[in-house]
């Protein structure tokens, strides 16, 4: 019990360094060594150093930032340069001309807009508009894309609407930013084929049509995705053999009414209460940097949940079959896993069965953190105690048998 105790606690460990080690650099600390002066009648620029982690309603970043930006706000104005990734949820982002992003901007927003420079955007909205120039790639999902500006890449765009401005009619020759290029290809998926102006994509243009792409799924990503689910349940699997051995060698006790609705308890309340934890730790400006690590907590739920059903779900078909050697059970758990992939693609059906499966999963991993596992454990020994005791009782009742026949032929024969 000991030693499964330090392995988990060794687990714990390596996770929390693994979340904080971001947290740890974003202190809001300002090195007076980075405070430049221009001049002396200008203001010093004060460059801040490290990662910068900012949950307010209106956001505008006018300061450098020699490292990452993550912002969770409502209005965002970036106007000025970013050493680093930029990750920004907000309703709407402006990069204006003055702001760099250096690395990549990954954005969940309803209206983008960028005047200035970005090497490559990862984004989630409805509007996209590039003025200013993008280094190399743009991988939207968007409703309409306005290609104001220059990309100086390729461009993977999934929209209703792509929109370039034309290059102007004039002696002049016009700068790279003043119509909308692409300097590389532009792979784009909608309803129907749009219509691009000449010259505007130096590459090649590859259309797929939205209609043609959701009735026609390739093999191979039904192989991946059933390749994904075993390897992750089997892995998982491994997991819980290091850590609880005992545990997962032991029969499972008989699944009561009782705990299976306080599993499924678990699995609606505990998603819900990390979110609202994860909202009301937003407005405490001491703590913010928190939010970050629950909701990494919550992914990593979500991401194994399917999976500790999957295993819970094999765990009883074997206990039931008394299937106790660990080989057959990976072998029931591939096929478990198999079966559990297949129902997933019944209409309707399979969309409540992973549902389902999701809430078990989170609660049945609660219920093991927020209960006493003793409880468990004692309600296991008490199973393998009792069929250890109905095996000497039956042996006694058979000999207890033998003898009584015994007694019966010799008093045959002495009254013969």
């Amino acid at each position: 019990m000991l030693k499964n105790k330090i392995k988990i606690i060794s687990l714990i460990v390596l996770l929390m360094i693994s979340l904080f080690s971001p947290i740890v650099n974003a202190e809001n600390e300002t090195n007076a060594d980075q405070a430049i002066p221009i001049s002396e009648n200008q203001e010093t620029i004060t460059i801040k150093d490290g990662d910068e982690y900012l949950f307010e309603e209106n956001i505008t970043i006018d300061y450098p930032v020699d490292g990452n930006l993550f912002i969770f706000a409502n209005n965002v104005t970036i106007n000025s340069q970013i050493g680093g990734d930029a990750f920004i949820v907000a309703n709407s982002i402006n990069i204006e001309e003055n702001g760099y992003i250096l690395s990549n901007l990954f954005a969940c927003s309803n209206n983008i807009s960028v005047k200035g420079s970005v090497y490559n955007i990862y984004s989630v909205g409805d509007t996209l508009t590039i003025d200013g120039f993008i280094y190399r790639d743009i991988k939207t999902v968007c409703n309409s894309l306005n290609i104001n500006g220059m990309i100086g890449r390729n461009a993977f765009v999934n929209c209703s609407n792509i929109n370039f401005k034309e290059k102007p009619n004039t002696e002049e020759t016009p700068s790279i930013t003043s119509y909308g290029t692409i300097q590389g290809d532009l792979n784009y998926l909608s309803d129907e084929e749009k219509n691009i102006p000449e010259g505007a994509v130096a590459g090649d243009t590859h259309f797929t049509s939205l209609k043609n792409n959701n009735n026609n799924v390739n093999l191979s990503d039904y192989i991946y995705s059933l390749g994904a689910v075993l390897v992750s349940a089997v892995i998982l699997w491994l997991i819980s053999l290091w850590i609880a051995p005992k545990i997962s060698h032991s029969p499972l006790a008989p699944m009561k009414l009782k705990k299976a609705l306080q599993i499924i308890g678990f699995g609606i309340l505990v998603p819900l209460v990390l979110t609202l934890l994860s909202i009301i730790i937003l407005f405490i400006p001491i703590i913010t940097q928190f939010t970050i690590l629950l909701f990494c907590v919550l992914a990593a739920l979500f991401f194994v949940s399917t999976f500790v059903t999957i295993i819970h779900i094999n765990d009883m078909v074997c206990n039931q079959l008394k299937i106790t050697q660990n080989l057959h059970k990976l072998g029931f758990l591939i096929i478990t896993a198999l079966i559990f992939w297949l129902l997933t693609f019944i209409p309707y059906v399979g969309t409540g069965i992973s549902i389902l499966a999701i809430i078990w999963g989170i609660g049945s991993l609660s219920y093991s953190v927020f209960m006493k596992e003793k409880s468990d454990e004692n309600e296991v020994n008490e199973i393998t105690n009792v069929k250890k005791e109905d095996k000497p009782n039956k042996t006694a009742n058979k000999e207890k048998e033998q003898k009584n026949t015994d007694k019966s032929n010799k008093s045959k024969k002495e009254e013969k």
